[in-house]
């Protein structure tokens, strides 16, 4: 079911009942005077429109002329395109618009439920199996996508997109052209995440294999490991910073459950970096398998505190956490304004083979006392398990925006937990490795209408 969500938007809306429109195949959502932008799988065919206005009010659908009454209009459409639908008071110059997008033929089918009022306006989301980046607006309308190899999108604060593909990540303008690539130096750069900074430099991860390692007691006197290696890289792809782990971290550190499970052919993947966030002099950075995110100090390599994970001399006290055990192959680990850390903590592993049901925490770190304070926890019920991958994010009036990462769910969720949008893709395996909100007030609707038509035409 795809329904529509709150909040009236920028653009104008109708008085409520004065005009009503369907279609064949269906409109997605519902049409609904205050929603703007619907989608339709017309399959390349064209769309049958039955409209209702009042006396007074007429209506145009797509190139025809206005009409009042109870009537119908075949409209040409084919993938990707869009057909407007205007509406007026007679006697008065000002124009209701709607538009109405045909889905490309393998969009991935999805399902969108209501709950109540939600943020943010737009998200961007990559369902794996898909290949596609999508933005979502508020009313589980996909308003923009392209249609890609695409991995961790997101949207910046120039209204460029951002996603990583085939060993690099880059830039794309809503038309899809390429606007930049970003890699690392001397190392493959990884995909799970990549930051940029004030000063146009990137933060970013790299996997980096280290042959001839003994890993006695935990496994063979002659193995390979996989290390990881964090980077700072300018503009002209000079390295500005480097950090290796295994010059910081040691083998005692990995939680003995995760030997035995981290044995591809490659090497043992002993930590797993998955995020990077900048934070002063400093990062933070995630490391699923060593089931902990730590403060690294940029000018000396040091670790500052470590939160979750086997106990070390850096690590925080955790209070108020009814978790003795912090994080279970955790993701995606976020500073915010106030200082307080969110992480999106899986669970992984902990408790039975699939793991306990996840939660998105935040935290408030007091470094000169070593503690970290737990201020919310939120779990979804209908989420048992989330083995991998997901994102946690707290906007700023307080509600969440959180991917379930394999458990195929991405939901938004007041400040006390109460859900409020349900996101799911099918199949099962074309979950979104993270889910982003867009930077409020950056996109427009006609922004993202405009870079649509760019890649598939106008009206």
């Amino acid at each position: 079911m795809i329904a529509g969500l709150f909040g009236a938007a920028a653009e104008a809306a109708l008085p409520p009942g004065q005009v009503s429109f369907s279609s064949t195949p269906s409109l997605f959502p519902k049409f609904g005077p205050n929603i703007h932008d619907y989608v339709v799988r017309c399959n390349n065919g064209p769309v049958t429109v039955q409209g209702h206005t009042p006396g007074g009010w007429e209506a145009a659908i797509g190139k025809n002329p206005f009409r009042s009454g109870d009537f119908s209009e075949v409209v040409p459409l084919s993938a990707g395109r869009a057909f407007t639908i205007s509406v007026r008071d007679v006697g008065r110059t000002q124009l209701y618009r709607y538009y109405v997008r045909c889905l490309t033929g393998n969009f991935p089918q999805y399902s969108f439920t209501r709950y109540g009022p939600v943020s943010p306006n737009y998200f961007s989301v990559d369902p794996r199996e898909s290949g596609y980046a999508i933005i979502f607006d508020n009313h589980g309308v996909p308003v923009w996508w392209y249609h890609g190899s695409a991995y961790a999108t997101r949207v910046l604060q120039n209204k460029n997109v951002l996603w990583a593909s085939v060993g690099a990540w880059a830039t794309h303008r809503l038309d899809g052209s390429t606007v930049r690539t970003l890699r690392g130096v001397g190392v493959s750069t990884d995909a799970h995440d990549l930051q940029l900074l004030e000063n146009a430099d990137h933060l970013l991860g790299a996997y980096v294999k280290q042959s001839h390692v003994d890993t006695r007691p935990y496994g063979s006197s002659d193995a390979t490991v996989i290390n990881a290696e964090l980077q700072e890289v300018s503009p002209g792809r000079q390295l500005v910073w480097d950090w290796k782990s295994q010059r910081h971290i040691s083998l005692a550190e990995t939680p003995a459950r995760w030997w035995p499970a981290q044995q591809p052919a490659g090497g043992y993947d002993l930590l797993h970096w998955n995020s990077i966030e900048p934070a002063g002099g400093s990062v933070i950075a995630s490391f699923r398998t060593l089931d902990a995110v730590y403060k690294i100090e940029k000018s000396t390599g040091r670790i500052v505190w470590k939160l979750g994970g086997t106990r070390t001399p850096s690590s925080l006290t955790v209070a108020q956490d009814p978790r003795a055990y912090t994080f279970g192959g955790q993701h995606d680990a976020r500073l915010l304004a106030d200082g307080t850390l969110t992480v999106f903590d899986n669970r992984s592993f902990l408790g039975g083979p699939e793991g306990q049901p996840p939660r998105a925490v935040r935290y408030r770190i007091d470094e000169q006392a070593g503690t970290a304070t737990l201020l919310q926890s939120i779990s979804d019920p209908t989420v048992p398990t989330a083995k991998c991958c997901g994102s946690a994010r707290r906007l700023g009036n307080g509600d969440w925006l959180i991917d379930w990462g394999r458990a195929n769910v991405i939901g938004g969720y007041s400040p006390t937990g109460d859900r409020t949008f349900r996101l799911t893709f099918n199949p099962t395996l074309n979950f979104s490795y993270r889910a982003e909100p867009v930077p409020f007030g950056i996109l427009s609707p006609q922004d993202l209408r405009q870079g649509m038509d760019a890649m598939y035409g106008a009206p």
